[in-house]
């Protein structure tokens, strides 16, 4: 975690793809994020990377949240390399964002575009990564090939969540709207990572996927597949929940489950023989006003 003393500072988390990652911090006085991501048994005991990446930006006061989980495609080549530089890409990009569209489709656009430039630019980084040189003639000509002809892959979940009374939140779209707003969010992803957006604890939304990994970005090919963009308006907002394939087994039981229970269904899964990295962002807002209010009626 990076997090600044200057109180005028964002705060950044951020998975270390080095090593297994555990962190939860406070967002300004309402919201709370949490992030745990557990590299795969394999990448554990021979101390290679992590493909997946995660990171989450956000203002001092928590009101304007940017973030990013990427899921490194495995068959590729550094699947690590594609998940940690787009991640930052489209962190950076939605901060940048004047205020947040009513209408989510004027943002495939331009994304479009850029997904397109920054596989440029990364490819070109990935071709001046040296291949080992010990590596055996035959395993080298494999590695270049698979480096030029798909380069480094990696699916993605991303969004930028703004609350009502934050300067970022653009004030007319919450004035005149036809019903009370709490936060305006975005969210885009191609690929299967999943996420679940609770409006009130009953109240869930299924974004992202589950299932087809089809949908993905290539430092070689660029934008592969449809990307998917949301715009919600929200009424309120409780909590949002974003987690990469390897935590699909647990589907709907993840949201209950507490720190402990959490680590040792993870633990759990990686005993299995098809365990695969595993991260979730976990983003919760608190309203200490009603909170207040129903312990005093009691």
């Amino acid at each position: 975690m990076r997090h600044d003393t200057n109180q005028d500072a964002p705060c950044i988390i951020e998975t270390n793809q080095g090593e297994d990652t555990t962190v939860q911090v406070a967002l300004g006085q309402q919201t709370t994020a949490r992030l745990v991501s557990l590299r795969c048994r394999e990448s554990q005991e021979q101390s290679l990377p992590g493909q997946d990446y995660a990171i989450l930006i956000s203002n001092p006061s928590g009101t304007s949240i940017s973030l990013c989980v990427c899921d490194g495609v495995g068959s590729s080549y550094k699947g690590n390399f594609a998940a940690h530089y787009l991640a930052g890409c489209l962190v950076s990009w939605l901060q940048k964002l004047p205020a947040l569209p009513r209408h989510s489709g004027k943002l495939i656009r331009p994304l479009h575009s850029r997904l397109n430039q920054w596989a440029r630019e990364a490819q070109e980084t990935l071709i001046d990564f040296a291949i080992a040189p010990d590596a055996p003639e035959l395993v080298r000509e494999v590695l270049e090939e698979l480096r030029q002809t798909h380069g480094s892959e990696t699916v993605f979940f991303c969004g930028r969540i703004d609350f009502a009374g934050s300067a970022a939140s653009g004030p007319a779209l919450f004035r005149h709207a036809a019903q009370p707003v709490a936060a305006q969010g975005v969210f885009l992803w191609m690929g299967n990572v999943a996420a679940r957006l609770f409006i009130t604890a009953d109240h869930v939304i299924d974004l992202g996927e589950k299932e087809n990994d089809a949908q993905r970005w290539s430092t070689a090919r660029g934008r592969r597949g449809s990307l998917t963009a949301r715009s919600l308006a929200l009424e309120s907002f409780d909590r949002l929940l974003i987690y990469t394939d390897g935590l699909h087994a647990l589907g709907d039981k993840l949201a209950a489950l507490n720190d402990a229970e959490l680590d040792a269904e993870m633990q759990n899964l990686l005993e299995q023989p098809a365990n695969d990295d595993m991260t979730v962002l976990d983003i919760r807002r608190f309203h200490p006003d009603a909170d207040s209010g129903k312990e005093d009626t009691q």
